[in-house]
């Protein structure tokens, strides 16, 4: 699997960024009609209108939008959902989007910037990624192995954990290829990273996510730009946490191989109704806003990826579908919520 483009932009609030976002997709020769719509924080980044607005503009101009995701592995998921279909290339889409809604879900789960908790502090944005299956001229990386590992809810699912990514790294771990640390300021990640010796970590390259600084589902992204793209780092193993005990590993080329392929995995997905997960999110935000109640145990509850039955189950990735079968539809009844 390769990467024919890639673009990153971290600057303004939701409304700047998909008119940044629509700017660069008006830049592309063509827009594939499969498009992978992924955001950490589920559907609750739905209750940002403009975001379904966009949706809603890439359905009419006749693309087959899929909403895929798995916490901050959510790239990892419309990877792998890709790598089960036929079509020859895909357009990955990555909407973490709103403060308020991304930090909210961190928050409900005890990681975010609430007194006491692990400090990540949402920092919002957007990416798009090419993918197409077969080389092309103007690819600019390799993806050769995907996986979403899981940690077991067991006292031994962390030190399994460590082990199986020990395991998975060791199959393609040489002088040309550099680890991605997966160091963020979460005390699972802390505790995980005991789990390795000093020296398997002194010539690890450092993640962009310092200072308790979360990226989100594109941190993978802007360290395949920086380490892979624009440091010119020949092999990278990318490691990116996510909700849920979930550790994401991506194995990047900088330069692709013809004859290369992604390594066939099996996939669990699970597939949801995007009408009820959408109306999970939305009456959590009302309990705030017409009550003042805490919401946060809410939004918590309408989350699918922290729930305890899917930990343990590898490449577990989720599925948003609409029973309605449109985006309009979606608009239209958010509009008459709130209008």
């Amino acid at each position: 699997m390769y990467i024919r483009s890639l673009w990153v932009d971290h600057k303004g609030e939701t409304e700047q960024l998909l008119n940044s976002l629509n700017h660069y997709l008006s830049g592309l020769d063509y827009i594939p009609e499969l498009v992978y719509i992924v955001s950490a924080g589920e559907a609750n980044v739905l209750l940002e209108r403009p975001v379904v607005e966009f949706l809603v503009q890439l359905e009419e101009a006749g693309h087959n939008i899929q909403f895929v995701g798995s916490a901050c592995t959510s790239f990892h998921a419309a990877l792998l959902s890709y790598s089960k279909r036929h079509e020859e290339d895909a357009l990955v889409i990555n909407l973490e989007l709103g403060k308020e809604r991304q930090q909210e879900c961190l928050d409900a789960l005890g990681i975010g910037i609430k007194p006491g908790q692990d400090g990540l502090d949402v920092i919002t944005g957007v990416a798009v990624s090419w993918l197409c299956r077969h080389y092309h001229e103007r690819s600019l990386c390799q993806i050769s192995s995907c996986d979403i590992l899981s940690q077991a809810p067991s006292l031994n699912g962390a030190p399994e954990l460590v082990q199986n990514l020990k395991k998975l790294m060791a199959t393609d771990l040489d002088n040309s290829c550099r680890v991605v640390s997966f160091d963020i300021q979460s005390r699972w990640a802390k505790g995980l990273l005991k789990g390795f010796s000093h020296e398997d970590k002194t010539h690890w390259l450092p993640s962009v996510e310092l200072d308790g600084l979360h990226y989100l589902s594109i941190k993978p992204l802007a360290e395949i730009d920086k380490y892979c793209l624009r440091d010119e780092i020949e092999g990278l193993w990318i490691i990116t946490l996510g909700g849920g005990g979930r550790a994401g590993c991506l194995r990047v080329h900088r330069t692709p191989q013809a004859n290369g392929q992604l390594l066939s995995r099996l996939v669990n997905t699970e597939t949801v109704s995007l009408e009820e997960a959408y109306q999970g999110f939305n009456a959590a935000q009302s309990l705030e806003d017409a009550y003042g109640q805490d919401h946060l145990p809410h939004v918590r509850g309408a989350m699918i990826y922290p729930q305890k039955k899917y930990r343990g189950r590898h490449n577990q990735i989720f599925h948003w579908v609409l029973g309605s079968g449109s985006w309009r539809s979606l608009l239209e009844n958010q509009g008459a919520k709130h209008g």
